[in-house]
């Protein structure tokens, strides 16, 4: 059958069809005529045009109320959408789902004297559970995107909290002839279960792995340390049936780092299953790769407020306990040894650059036992992937936003509130940005502070975007004048130097009357092999 050419329009209607919505009231308007068409011309859905916009969202409130089950809601661009507010407040605090559906123009036609335009998006804030705008997409990234978030729509209209949500939809030239073929829509439900009573972990990992030789790789990103997460996958065998990579600022035991994650994977074997957990990773060459595995089922593990899809290819999301999860998981899965092992084998033999300041972070790791690392961004925190911290050491790294500046600053408010030895691994770059932080009143005696004098931002001597500009050292790299030595005889820090071919800091560890500073002379462009 002759449809419409309008991918969203089919995206959606295939979203809602998989959250079991089948009635759908609809007001007459051009502007909504992809999302009429499409609905009607699928067969999958029962019709009811209702003109008034007002009237008809009260029919679908009734609906969504004798039947239990939720109601869409779709109407034109303009003023037709504030006319669902009264039904939508009321389903609000009812708490029955109802999926209000606007049709609008193109964002750049905002404010711009165009008829039947207003500000749509998010005008019913104050009475939804949830507000998404897609715009007119076509590439496969941006369908993934609007993919993503009409999920989050849906799952908050139809979740543990029902009610009420608004999806804006926007059209460029509704009225568009129809095409022979759907186009493609990359639509799938990602599924949120959630296990949150005792034992419910257990039955979930049953139902998830029925094979329990599944190939299974592990992703853990930024995480505070949890004792309970640690032993969860703490049985010697672990690592010989998973493929378990995690980054230095997961603060886990176990597990393979993987700056150190081959380029090419095109040989090896793709996971089943690939679980994550925590924030956000350093790895490029990791996300690279789990973002080409099409065949995979991702699982994101742990609570969210909104769905959060990094590879693009996620298909659950669960709220749970993740060391309950991995517990049930490690008793219940045998995973795939030969799988684990290959995985182990190219990570082993990919050896990039950095071994030495590496090293050098591995040497002061092992001379403070009871120390917490925090690292900066750029460079610093891709080393520390390769110092192979085996999780008796705190990693710290503002990772949330991945941002320059502050990590001076967290760092020595951490020392000040533990009362532990803290090191603070820095590039000049972030060390400039923050040193302020310096003149805090009250640093402990025991921080330590080692700068990588690289020559400014070293990474981007190592990213693709602008390591090739002729403006690279003005621009971005920028080496900052830092008089390390006056600014800490000026704060009252110690000062050391060293270099990489022949370190020397036994000082520098173990004077104890001031807190002390390390300078470093890095080669410019050592960075180059960690991205």
């Amino acid at each position: 059958m002759e449809t419409i050419d309008k991918p969203t329009a089919h995206l959606l209607a295939e979203l809602l069809e998989a959250y079991g919505i089948s009635r759908v009231i609809v007001s007459p308007g051009s502007r909504c005529a992809p999302l009429s068409v499409v609905l009607a011309r699928s067969e999958r859905f029962s019709l009811t045009c209702v003109i008034d916009e007002r009237t008809a969202a009260f029919v679908g409130l009734g609906m969504a109320l004798s039947t239990g089950e939720p109601v869409a809601l779709v109407c034109t661009s303009g003023s037709a959408v504030l006319n669902y507010a009264p039904a939508l407040a009321e389903a609000y605090y009812r708490r029955v789902p109802l999926i209000a559906i606007s049709a609008d123009r193109p964002a750049d036609m905002l404010d711009q004297r165009d008829s039947q335009t207003i500000r749509q998006a998010h005008a019913l804030d104050a009475v939804v559970r949830k507000s998404v705008d897609i715009a007119d997409m076509r590439s496969e990234r941006h369908l993934r995107y609007a993919n993503r978030i009409i999920n989050d729509a849906l799952s908050a209209a139809t979740g543990r909290i029902p009610g009420p949500v608004h999806i804006n939809m926007q059209f460029d030239v509704p009225l568009t002839p129809v095409c022979p073929d759907k186009p493609m829509t990359f639509a799938h439900r990602i599924n949120r279960p959630a296990a949150t009573a005792k034992g419910s972990c257990t039955e979930l990992v049953k139902s998830l792995f029925p094979d329990k030789n599944a190939k299974v790789m592990i992703v853990a990103g930024d995480m505070h340390p949890c004792d309970k997460l640690r032993q969860s996958l703490s049985p010697a065998n672990a690592m010989e049936r998973f493929a378990i990579m995690a980054e230095a600022q997961a603060n886990l035991p176990w597990g393979q780092t993987f700056s150190s994650f081959p380029d090419d994977c095109s040989a090896l074997p793709e996971p089943d299953f690939v679980l994550s957990i925590g924030g956000s990773l350093v790895s490029a060459r990791l996300k690279k790769y789990l973002r080409s595995c099409r065949g995979t089922r991702h699982i994101s593990l742990g609570a969210d407020d909104n769905i959060v899809d990094t590879f693009g290819l996620l298909t659950d999301t669960i709220d749970c306990d993740t060391a309950e999860f991995f517990s049930a998981f490690a008793a219940h899965v045998d995973g795939d040894p030969g799988f684990a092992a290959q995985w182990y084998s190219a990570t082993r033999q990919n050896k990039p650059s950095g071994a030495s300041v590496a090293a050098l972070i591995r040497h002061i790791a092992d001379a403070m036992p009871d120390a917490d690392f925090h690292f900066s961004n750029g460079s610093a925190i891709r080393y520390a992937q390769l110092a192979s911290f085996d999780g008796k050491h705190r990693i710290d790294c503002n990772r949330g936003v991945s941002g320059i500046e502050g990590a001076t600053s967290t760092a020595i408010g951490a020392a000040m509130a533990s009362g532990h030895p803290t090191v603070l691994v820095s590039g000049d770059m972030s060390a400039a940005y923050d040193i302020g932080a310096l003149s805090v009143e009250g640093i402990p005696t025991s921080f330590r502070m080692v700068v990588l004098d690289n020559g400014g931002g070293d990474i981007f001597r190592a990213v693709a975007t602008t390591r090739e500009l002729p403006e690279r050292e003005l621009y971005f790299t920028t080496p900052p004048r830092l008089p390390l030595r006056e600014l800490a005889k000026g704060y009252g820090f110690r000062y050391y130097e060293t270099t990489l071919e022949h370190p020397d800091i036994s000082d520098f560890l173990t004077d104890s009357d001031a807190p002390a500073i390390l300078c470093v002379k890095v080669p410019a462009g050592d960075a180059k092999s960690l991205i």
